[in-house]
C-alpha cells in the first residue's frame, strides 16, 4: 500500500500537458457542461419551478453580490499564490452548485446554489485568462482566445443534444445534475495535467501574506490599490471598464428575459422523435444554442483570419459595428410577433455578443501588466456585476408589472453608451496596446 508521500510523488511525476492544449480542453469542457446545464435550467426556472422574472433576477442578484464580495480577494489569491490553484478551486465550487440544484429544484436551494456557484466563478474569473496569457505571451493570446471559443462551440452542441435527450428520458433536473458531476471530473483532470511554468508572484506583495490573516488582508489591499492606480492612469482601461458596466447590464437582461419571452410570448410547437418521445421545451433552447454556435463559429473564424487586433483602433471599430447591429436586433426581437423573425433577431444579438467577447478580452489583456493581471480582470468583472445587479433588480420588477417585451425593449438603453465609448476609440491614432 502506498503512503501519502508515495501518492504525492506519483502526482508530481505525472507529465503536464502543453498549456494551450489544456486551455482548449477546458474551454470545450466548460461549454459542454454549459450545454448540459443551461439548455434545461430555464425550463426548470420558468416552467417547473414557476418562478417570476423578479425571482429569477433574485437568484442572479445573490450570485452578483457574492461575486462582488469574493471577486477581488480571489483575484489577489491568483496573483499572489497560483492561477492554477484558483482555477481548480473554482471548478469544485461550480460543480457543487449545479449538482445541488439538479437534485433539489427548490427556490431556496437555487439561491444557495447561486451563492456557491458565484464563489467558484470568482476563483476562475481573471485567473484562467491571466494563466494562459502568461503561458503563451501577449502577442499570441488573442489567437488562443479565439481558437478556444472555436473549440468550445462544437463541444457546446454535444452538451445541448445530450441535455435534450436526458430531459426527454428523465426530467429537466437530470442534465443539470450530470453537468455538475462532470465539473468534478474536469477538476481532477486539471489537478493531474494543468501546468504553470511562467507564473511569477507579485514581488512587492507576496511576502506579506505568509504569516497571518492580517498580512493576507494587507496583501489584498496592496494588490487592489496597485490595480486601481493602473486603471485610473489609463484612459483605455477606464473606457473598457465603463464598457463592461453597460455591456454586462444589457447582456444579463437579454440573457434572462429573452428566454422568458420565447416561452411566454410564442406558441412553441411540440416535437416528437423516435427513441426520445415527446421532447421537453428545452429542445427549443437547444436548437437556438446550436444555431448561435454555428453563427459564432463562422464569425470568429472571420475575425481571426481577417482582423488584426493589434492594429490601433481595430478592436473598437469591430465592437462598434457589432453593437450597432445588436441594438437593431434587440428592437426586432422585443416587438415582433413572428416567431421566425424573433429567432433571427435573437441569433444576431446573441451571436454578435459571443463573437465580440474574445475581441474585448484581447484588448483588455494587452493593457494590463502580468503581475496584477488577475486582480485587474477581477476588478473589471466586479464592474460588470454592478451593472448586472442594477439592471436585474429594476428591469425584473418592471417586467413583472409591464411585461417581458417592454423590459427587453428598455434594456436597449444600456447599448447607447457602448456606441459612444467604442466610437471614441476608432481613430487610428487611438492607443491600443499601451497602458
Amino acid at each position: 500500500m502506498r503512503g501519502p508521500l508515495d501518492t504525492a510523488k506519483c502526482a508530481k511525476s505525472v507529465k503536464k500537458l502543453p498549456a494551450e492544449q489544456i486551455y482548449y480542453i477546458r474551454c470545450a469542457a466548460w461549454e459542454f457542461n454549459g450545454g448540459l446545464i443551461f439548455t434545461s435550467i430555464w425550463v426548470l426556472y420558468y416552467s417547473v419551478m414557476k418562478l417570476s422574472l423578479f425571482e429569477v433576477s433574485l437568484i442572479f442578484i445573490v450570485s452578483t453580490v457574492s461575486n462582488l464580495v469574493f471577486e477581488v480577494p480571489t483575484g489577489v489569491l491568483a496573483d499572489v499564490y497560483s492561477r492554477r490553484l484558483s482555477v481548480i478551486l473554482g471548478g469544485i465550487f461550480i460543480g457543487l452548485a449545479f449538482t445541488t440544484i439538479g437534485i433539489f429544484p427548490i427556490f431556496a436551494i437555487a439561491l444557495l446554489a447561486a451563492f456557491i456557484e458565484a464563489i467558484g466563478d470568482t476563483f476562475v474569473s481573471g485567473a484562467l485568462q491571466a494563466w494562459i496569457t502568461d503561458e503563451v505571451g501577449t502577442d499570441r493570446v488573442g489567437g488562443v482566445f479565439l481558437r478556444g471559443r472555436q473549440v468550445a462551440i462544437p463541444a457546446h452542441w454535444i452538451g445541448v443534444v445530450l441535455s435534450i435527450a436526458l430531459a426527454a428520458w428523465f426530467n429537466c433536473q437530470t442534465p443539470i445534475m450530470v453537468g455538475g458531476i462532470l465539473w468534478f471530473v474536469l477538476t481532477l483532470f486539471l489537478i493531474a495535467f494543468m501546468p504553470e511554468t511562467n507564473f511569477r508572484r507579485n514581488s512587492e506583495t507576496a511576502p506579506l501574506g505568509r504569516d497571518a490573516l492580517l498580512g493576507q488582508f494587507r496583501t489584498t489591499l496592496n494588490v487592489f490599490a496597485e490595480g486601481a492606480r493602473l486603471v485610473r492612469g489609463s484612459r483605455v482601461l477606464v473606457l473598457l471598464f465603463l464598457a463592461q458596466l453597460f455591456s454586462s447590464a444589457f447582456s444579463d437582461c437579454f440573457y434572462k428575459f429573452s428566454r422568458a419571452n420565447i416561452l411566454q410570448g410564442f406558441a412553441l410547437p411540440t416535437l416528437t422523435l423516435p427513441l426520445l418521445g415527446t421532447l421537453k421545451e428545452n429542445v427549443w433552447f437547444g436548437l437556438l444554442e446550436m444555431l448561435q454556435g454555428s453563427f459564432s463559429l463562422i464569425g470568429m473564424e472571420g475575425v481571426r483570419r481577417w482582423v488584426n487586433l493589434n492594429r490601433a483602433g481595430m478592436a473598437a471599430r469591430v465592437l462598434l459595428g457589432f453593437y450597432a447591429l445588436i441594438l437593431a436586433g434587440l428592437a426586432v426581437f422585443a416587438w415582433t410577433g413572428n416567431f421566425a423573425l424573433a429567432i433571427l433577431a435573437w441569433l444576431v444579438v446573441s451571436g454578435l455578443q459571443e463573437i465580440g467577447s474574445p475581441v474585448t478580452e484581447t484588448w483588455l489583456n494587452q493593457n494590463i501588466p502580468s503581475s496584477i493581471r488577475s486582480t485587474v480582470l477581477s476588478m473589471n468583472s466586479q464592474v460588470g456585476m454592478v451593472g448586472q445587479m442594477g439592471a436585474s433588480t429594476s428591469l425584473g420588477v418592471f417586467g413583472d408589472h409591464f411585461g417581458v417585451r417592454r423590459a427587453l425593449g428598455l434594456s436597449g438603453v444600456f447599448l447607447a453608451p457602448l456606441l459612444i465609448i467604442y466610437g471614441s476609440r476608432t481613430k487610428p491614432s487611438s492607443e491600443f496596446g499601451k497602458v
